[in-house]
């Protein structure tokens, strides 16, 4: 078993078959502002994954007295939105009853609404957009809604007006998009259902409104979504993909925490079969309450649900916009390293002294979580007893000493140890092949490594190094790792302002045995037998991004895995799981 010394933070998805959308969920955000790209690019950021789709509003009427090849009110929204790397989700309606637009009478309107949409589709190739003709229409809050037989006309009216202008599926798709409760006498979701063949995605709204509204109550993400849901897979259609079209729970407390009801939406969510998008609906109604999940900070409920793996990002939508029929399939297969173990893992360390062990490297890998040390505390992973299982140490800089725990559990240390001068980094490894762990010295000053083959003795010193050598230079950073595959751990380097890696197979002064680039500057590096072929390969971890890049072969080239694990103080290689 290999292990990387502890390094501190600054802080492919499968191809679904052709009609078959796959099964991840993704997220989305309406912004309030004409241009959208701050509020999308913001969330992506402060989650570390971008969102999928950018939820907008339009009327038909919206480009009225605007000249059609200067300006276009709707070609820049939508544009706003693709230049983000999102795709829009536009609701458009029609401000007349579903009877006048079912009647033709504003043919017209939607033709021209349709011309503007074309002008963002023709900004340049593969553009997309998924379009929700008359939004809410089983809601009497809506001017067209209430009439479901002539609501299903008008729907059409929008198909058909995209087929006109030569608009088809490879560019746009259809949703359908009811509120999830309907008005009382207005019939039911079934009624309203234009049809299989004009409908690609079902998407309904749903919101949890709390008890800052009058009559209204607290609902988990369950009661919000599932009725509705479970009445759609029932009465209408349980092959096609669906979303969440409008959703959001409120800022202030009313009755609960946003941050809460957020991450387990997208957990609730990413289980449903069904679903496999959200748009959250980013305003501020002061008239109703404030819905906003961004401000300019983001609650941090979305960002544990993405560090979670509730959530994917993709764009283009290549698969919803192949032609045909949409279905949805399951969620696309990782790509993981680790098909047979035992293979290394990830577990991090917040500056709390919290840890969080990583099952393996694949989406929803459970975490388990203990308490060890206090902040401040420099953390590593070992098998200090031999017995296959890594488990955590540290290195108190106020008090010199180094703390071992044989158990990946909260609890006090079961060797204690004074440990090398001040300014030492501790390395780990099994640096002579038995079996087991020790904690052997780097001096950042002098390049300069000793390896100490047996573990210090409890309560006294390390004792002296079995043999000491000089590599690299001052400033790299040094990780562990068996590269050979005999047995033996050796020392590596890394050069974080290049992204340079280089490495001996020999515990000696000398050249590298092999060097390369891997990562970008200011990546840190990870070392692990990821795959579990024998040999200990790469991996950086990217504060900017939270994300863990995997290397099967220590060669230059792209990561062959990456995953999100997160902002915390400390990332580690954890060992066997």
């Amino acid at each position: 078993m290999s292990l990387a010394v502890a390094l501190a933070l600054m802080g492919p998805l499968g191809v679904a078959s052709a009609g078959e959308v796959d099964g991840d969920l993704k997220t989305g955000l309406y912004s309030d502002d004409f241009d959208s790209g701050p509020d999308l690019n913001g969330v992506g950021t402060a989650s570390g994954q971008k969102v999928t789709f950018g939820g907008t509003f339009h009327n038909v009427t919206e480009n009225d007295g605007v000249q059609t090849g200067s300006w276009s009110n709707t070609r820049e929204i939508l544009a706003k939105v693709w230049n983000t790397q999102a795709t829009p989700f536009a609701n458009v309606v029609v401000n007349a009853s579903a009877a006048s637009i079912a009647a033709g009478n504003h043919d017209a309107a939607i033709a021209d609404w349709v011309s503007h949409v074309k002008q963002y589709l023709d900004l340049g190739s593969p553009r997309s957009v998924i379009v929700a003709p008359l939004q809410e229409a089983n809601g009497t809050w809506t001017q067209y809604g209430c009439d479901p037989t002539n609501f299903k006309t008008a729907y059409r009216k929008f198909v058909d007006a995209f087929a006109a202008a030569g608009i088809g599926q490879s560019q746009v798709r259809f949703a359908w998009a009811p509120n999830g409760w309907t008005s009382l006498g207005c019939g039911s979701l079934a009624d309203y259902y234009p049809g299989d063949d004009i409908v690609d995605v079902i998407a309904i709204s749903a919101y949890n409104f709390g008890t800052c509204l009058p009559r209204a109550t607290y609902e988990t993400p369950a009661q919000v979504f599932d009725p509705y849901l479970n009445e759609i897979r029932q009465t209408v259609n349980d092959t096609k993909p669906f979303m969440i079209a409008q959703t959001a729970s409120p800022r202030p407390s009313c009755g609960g925490d946003q941050t809460v009801w957020t991450r387990t939406m997208m957990a609730h969510l990413a289980a449903d079969s069904n679903v496999v998008g959200f748009v959250w609906f980013n305003f501020n109604l002061g008239w109703e309450t404030d819905w906003r999940v961004w401000t300019g900070a983001l609650t941090p409920g979305w960002k544990q649900g993405v560090q979670d793996g509730s959530t994917a990002y993709k764009w283009p939508l290549t698969d919803w916009f192949t032609p045909g029929e949409l279905t949805v399939g399951p969620p696309a297969p990782e790509n993981v390293p680790c098909d047979a173990g035992p293979c290394d893992t990830i577990v991090w360390v917040d500056n709390g002294g919290q840890w969080g062990l990583r099952d393996g490297l694949y989406r929803f890998a459970p975490v388990g979580t203990f308490y060890f040390g206090n902040p401040g505390d420099l953390p590593f992973m070992g098998d200090w007893d031999g017995d296959g299982v890594a488990t955590p140490g540290l290195f108190r800089q106020s008090d010199g000493y180094v703390y071992l725990r044989n158990a990946n559990t909260q609890g006090n240390a079961h060797v204690s140890f004074f440990f090398g001068n001040p300014g030492d980094v501790p390395l780990v490894g099994d640096f002579n092949g038995d079996g087991k762990d020790t904690v052997s010295i780097w001096r950042p000053s002098q390049a300069r490594v000793f390896v100490v083959n047996v573990l210090g003795e409890d309560g006294k010193g390390l004792g002296a190094a079995d043999f000491d050598f000089y590599f690299g230079n001052p400033g790299d950073t040094p990780f562990i790792g068996d590269f050979d595959g005999d047995g033996a751990d050796t020392i590596g380097l890394y050069r974080e302002s290049t992204g340079f890696v280089y490495f001996t197979n020999t515990l000696a002064t000398g050249n590298a045995d092999l060097s390369f680039f891997f990562g970008n500057p200011g990546d840190q590096i990870l070392a692990g037998d990821w795959d579990g072929d024998g040999d200990d390969t790469v991996a950086v971890y990217r504060p900017s991004t939270g994300r863990v890049y995997v290397n099967l072969a220590n060669t230059n080239g792209a990561a062959d895995w990456e995953g999100y694990v997160g902002s915390y103080q400390w990332v580690l290689t954890a060992g066997r799981r």
